[in-house]
């Protein structure tokens, strides 16, 4: 009786917290929820790799607090990790569940793995966008959709850009498109193309964007020179991953924009785009993005108008630079080269750099130790960024930056990489930090790093946080835990995804995905960890490990906190063709959509 006092009044105190930020927020944002509210009027929930990257704790100041809640990401960021304070009945009628077997390091199978085809799937270290039609009804069989981009040269043949609905689907379970299921009889038991594009003449290789209200993404289309891209898709268009419509051209469903040669004076002749996906500021309807020549772009008409090429500056002529972050707080984008850090203002006609601060620095041996853009928090004024090379090139290392520029903490998660496949992705912060910040000294930070002596194997690691400054301590909870990789006596080379961590109100996860992007040969799984407590024995084990996840995964995305069967789930693709397996596994030969459940992987 004592302990469930203990949970309740713990419950109560997180309860009041959230409430209190709520209607902080609630009154800051009311105009964004009215532009966020579609022709039906449903508020809807787009998710994509941009919320992961600009983030929002509690203990916001009021003087913050308003500044966030001009960037619509901070009500998504809420909505998201409350949910489970809103649950949303479900449909009928409601079958029993299937009793649970204990999940003690489960091997255990997909709930669904569509086709993406033979050529190329979702890209390393990029995020399916997921779409959620009204958070205040049950999940939309219809109406909510997941888009993967596909890093495939596109043709009658081959999308390059894809979604899918019914996505609560599988083959034990089902709620699509009739009501909750299990075993399946006249559900579902795989999801449905919901539409299917061969847009421009590149490849996709870096992250969809979503507009506000679920209507249009912009993709990046590779090639020399890269184009930005904005569709306005239509359900019903294009059969699967293999059979897509065909946008070559631009026109009333693609607009095409060749930023890297747009005209616009000093701004480039043509280039190619690396590393940098799309961070679109809803506010003013304009996208930052980046480019292999060094610059920085800022493009207005994004959604709401005609994409077109503002003003550029160049950060660090010929770099491949990563994907750009715009913080509401200081009015900054934060960018990096791949060795320092930047921050510039974007201004009425032109960018101005604030400060820059390294974080690697020598000759390290993988070219750029920083790949994926900044994650700044924004509530905390905090900056971090994941690196292979520390400045003397000895470590891999989370590296804590203050918003201004002017002062470091860093942490190392094993050696330094040794070669130009030893990438380190982000890292993802536990429900105690999004609770509470940093300066309570009770957040932790999730990063995998590399293995002590063996740096190309990845491992996992738990970064502390002091009170009451918030700086990160320099050594961590816990090293070198290297169950993430280990699949039977096998412990092989390769590299984490990045982290994932999601709090449902009942237990928080972390889900780390494992392999060898180059081959099969790298450990292919999926691992989930209860994170309720800081993990600090790199002994601890994962509650639940999904196998044969060719080549390792892409960045996770994840969707609901409901109780309708299959739709509470994370959304990936495989990095590799499937060295074997049939359907629902990913099929032989393929590159693959996958779909898991957070609860058990299953």
């Amino acid at each position: 009786m004592k302990q469930q006092c203990g949970i309740r009044s713990k419950r109560g105190k997180r309860l009041s917290l959230m409430v209190s930020s709520a209607l902080l927020l609630a009154l800051a944002t009311t105009p964004l929820l009215s532009a966020q509210e579609g022709p039906e009027g449903h508020i809807g929930l787009p998710i994509d790799w941009s919320n992961r990257h600009v983030i929002f704790t509690n203990g916001a100041s009021p003087e913050v607090a308003v500044k966030v809640a001009r960037d619509p990401r901070s009500w998504v960021n809420w909505a998201q990790r409350t949910a489970w304070m809103f649950p949303r009945e479900p449909r009928e009628p409601r079958e029993p569940r299937e009793r649970p077997v204990p999940a003690r390091a489960r091997r255990i199978t997909v709930d669904w793995a569509m086709p993406l085809g033979a050529t190329g799937g979702m890209p390393l270290a990029e995020s399916p966008s997921k779409y959620s039609f009204n958070i205040n009804s049950t999940p939309d069989c219809t109406k909510d959709f997941v888009v993967y981009t596909i890093n495939a040269t596109p043709s009658a043949a081959q999308a390059n850009i894809v979604a899918f609905n019914n996505l609560y689907t599988g083959s034990t379970s089902s709620s699509c498109p009739i009501a909750n299921q299990t075993p399946v009889t006249t559900d579902l038991k795989q999801p449905t193309f919901m539409w299917s594009y061969a847009a421009g003449t590149g490849g996709s290789a870096l992250s969809p964007t979503l507009s506000l209200d679920g209507t249009k993404i912009a993709f990046i289309e590779g090639g020399t020179p890269v184009h930005f891209d904005v569709l306005t898709p239509t359900a019903g268009q294009g059969t699967d991953a293999t059979h897509p419509v065909v946008l070559a051209s631009a026109g009333p469903s693609l607009v095409r924009l060749n930023y890297t040669n747009s005209g616009v004076a000093g701004c480039g002749t043509g280039a190619a785009d690396s590393n940098s996906s799309a961070y679109v500021d809803y506010g003013s309807d304009a996208a930052y993005i980046s480019a292999d020549n060094g610059m920085l772009y800022r493009i207005t008409g994004v959604f709401k108008g005609t994409p077109t090429v503002e003003y550029c500056i160049t950060v660090k002529a010929g770099k491949a630079l990563t994907s750009p972050v715009y913080d509401q707080v200081t009015n900054e984008v934060f960018v990096s080269d791949g060795l320092s850090v930047y921050a510039y203002t974007p201004g009425a006609a032109s960018f101005t750099l604030i400060r820059s601060i390294v974080v690697a620095g020598g000759a390290p041996a993988v070219a750029t130790p920083i790949i994926l853009s900044p994650i700044v928090d924004s509530t905390n004024g905090f900056v971090y960024v994941f690196s292979s090379a520390d400045s003397t090139n000895t470590n891999s290392i989370v590296a804590q930056l203050n918003t201004t520029l002017t002062s470091q903490a860093t942490a190392a998660i094993g050696p330094a990489g040794t070669n130009n496949t030893t990438y380190i992705f982000d890292g993802d912060f536990d429900n105690a930090y999004f609770l509470n910040g940093p300066k309570t000294g009770a957040g932790t930070l999730y990063a995998c790093g590399t293995q002590t002596g063996a740096p190309t194997k990845p491992s996992l690691y738990a970064l502390s946080f002091q009170s009451p400054n918030g700086i990160m301590n320099s050594t961590p909870a816990m090293s070198n835990n290297t169950n993430i990789n280990v699949v039977g006596a096998s412990n092989p080379a390769g590299i984490c995804s990045p982290l994932l961590d999601f709090f449902d109100g009942t237990t928080d996860r972390l889900f780390v995905g494992t392999g060898n992007f180059t081959g099969t040969a790298g450990a292919n799984l999926v691992t989930e960890w209860n994170t309720n407590t800081r993990i600090t024995s790199n002994a601890t084990k994962p509650n639940n490990t999904a196998i044969n996840e060719w080549g390792g995964t892409s960045a996770f995305s994840v969707d609901n906190v409901s109780t309708e069967f299959q739709a509470a789930s994370i959304y990936f693709g495989t990095l590799v063709k499937a060295a074997s397996g049939v359907s629902p596994a990913c099929p032989s030969g393929q590159f693959c959509a996958i779909k898991l459940t957070q609860s058990g992987l299953q």
